[in-house]
């Protein structure tokens, strides 16, 4: 980190050859996304990382997957961790791996498509690439949003692709058009529906424009992903129902109190003003680079972006909204670019960069329970810290030896473990063999109640420590008895007397 600062100071950059900027470009967020991985040891970093992607794997892995679940999940992420599996590697190595080479390839993208498809020069690409990937929003998004990561990759070979297409019919290019849309809609609904928005908008400026010949070759290219889209989203909701439709059926107030807000106008202004806490920092650079910079698709890019934020009062899975938020990050990096430019005073510039340094440096290097107190205030978007996934990394060894005492002394016929979401990735690493129930967010001791009715002698639990939890429940109900204690971790067993 220290030398990214001492020779680019993230805006300048210094008697750097050329040749070397797409070497920069990948090696610098790789670099830079490794630190938390290396610091973490032998656990994977990121709340989706363990509590979704090592179960959807294993159970691919373990039971195979059918054919709606399959296209409803966007698969393209899942295929390359089941074939890494399969192949041999550890998925808890793959997940290791895999997210700082995403990092990279992302940043070289980024500078990829401001070289080839907005035409900049390629030290300007680079200071782009460099504050989207590096500035905390950018790190935030390869935390865990490894799927998201892997479309945003994809899409921006898309807009170079589809920037070389010319309006005569060339096969070539439109076919590798067609390859990339495909892909983005196999790797991420969100951006895939991005990736549409942005079509629609240049297509409508060349109906405008009266160029019908690349509208229809615009639209062949992108025919095969639209029918794939479309059959996601119908077997997303199809075969994907239990999280879904719970929150659809339940009203959406459930997942508002989840999110720590009581009603849909409390969760616009939620939304608007976690927009302020991911971009304040570049605001005076993203109004001073829009109005002088205009491209289409960036364009077309934010004001989706937008709408997205509006979600809360329209959908229940409200939460999606904050992911929009974070989309933003990519083309609003352009905008802070193309503003940093325009700015007269070199203090303000080295205090800015300073300042922007000293955020990506304390989300990387500090623990979450030490973290830099801006961190923790929407703390069910941006964690405290990279240093965690569904705990934070002082309590990862106590999860580990909380279910190894439940695998090896005390779950045997009749007896069962539920889980949360955080903690059900890793039961199914560490306590292979046992039964689990995986209870979501739902209400443990109505879900220990009914399976007590249905027969099982012993329900057993994992958690914090009374007092001491996350995710919105600090201490269990009473009727979990504490029966195994690892520093801050807890068994509890299931007690429908008390």
């Amino acid at each position: 980190m220290k030398g990214i600062v001492t020779n680019f100071s993230l805006f300048h950059i210094s008697s750097v050859d050329s040749k070397n900027f797409h070497l920069l470009a990948f090696f610098a967020p790789f670099v830079v996304r490794s630190i938390p991985e290396l610091l973490m040891g032998g656990y994977v970093i990121g709340f989706d990382t363990i509590s979704y992607y090592v179960p959807v794997t294993w159970k691919w892995i373990n039971y195979g997957v059918g054919f709606w679940e399959f296209f409803g999940s966007a698969p393209l992420f899942y295929l390359l961790l089941s074939g890494l599996t399969l192949a041999g590697v550890p998925l808890i190595v793959s997940l290791k791996v895999l997210p700082p080479i995403l990092h990279g390839l992302l940043g070289l993208a980024i500078l990829e498509y401001a070289t080839k498809g907005l035409g900049w020069s390629a030290k300007k690409g680079l200071l782009a690439s460099l504050l989207a990937t590096l500035y905390f929003v950018g790190l935030r998004i390869s935390w865990d949003m490894l799927r998201s990561e892997l479309g945003l990759i994809l899409l921006f070979a898309f807009l170079i692709t589809l920037q070389k297409c010319p309006s005569d019919l060339n096969w070539k290019r439109f076919g590798f058009l067609s390859l990339y849309a495909v892909l983005v809609v196999m790797a991420h609904q969100l951006v895939s529906l991005l990736m549409f928005i942005i079509v629609f908008a240049i297509a409508l400026e060349k109906l405008i424009k009266r160029d019908y010949s690349f509208v229809g070759h615009l639209f062949m290219a992108c025919l095969p992903a639209i029918a794939l889209f479309a059959l996601t989203v119908y077997a997303d909701f199809l075969v994907l129902p239990s999280y879904t439709n719970d929150i659809v059926a339940s009203g959406r107030m459930i997942w508002f109190s989840l999110m720590g807000y009581s009603s849909i106008a409390e969760g616009v202004v939620n939304s608007v003003g976690f927009w302020l806490f991911c971009y304040f920092p570049l605001l005076p650079l993203i109004f001073l680079g829009i109005r002088e910079f205009r491209r289409l698709e960036l364009e077309a890019w934010v004001i989706w972006c937008l709408v997205g934020i509006s979600l809360p009062s329209f959908f229940p899975l409200s939460p999606l909204s904050y992911r929009w938020i974070l989309l933003f990050n990519f083309p609003l990096a352009f905008f802070a670019v193309e503003g940093f430019r325009k700015l007269g005073s070199s203090l303000f510039k080295k205090g800015l960069a300073g300042f922007l340094v000293f955020l990506s440096f304390s989300f990387v290097f500090l623990p979450a329970e030490s973290a830099f107190p801006y961190f923790s205030v929407y703390p069910y978007y941006v964690p405290s810290s990279m240093l965690q996934n569904s705990v934070p990394l002082s309590d990862c060894g106590d999860v580990v030896r909380a279910l190894n005492w439940v695998k090896d002394n005390n779950i045997y016929g009749g007896e069962i473990l539920l889980v949360h979401d955080a903690f059900n990735g890793w039961a199914l690493l560490y306590a292979d063999g046992v039964e689990i129930l995986r209870y979501g967010y739902a209400l443990p001791e109505s879900v220990a109640l009914a399976l007590s009715q249905k027969g099982y002698g012993r329900i057993y639990l994992i958690w914090w420590v009374s007092g001491e939890g996350w995710h919105g429940q600090a201490s269990l109900p009473s009727t979990f008895k504490e029966v195994f204690r690892s520093g801050r971790i807890a068994v509890y067993e299931f007690k429908a007397s008390a």
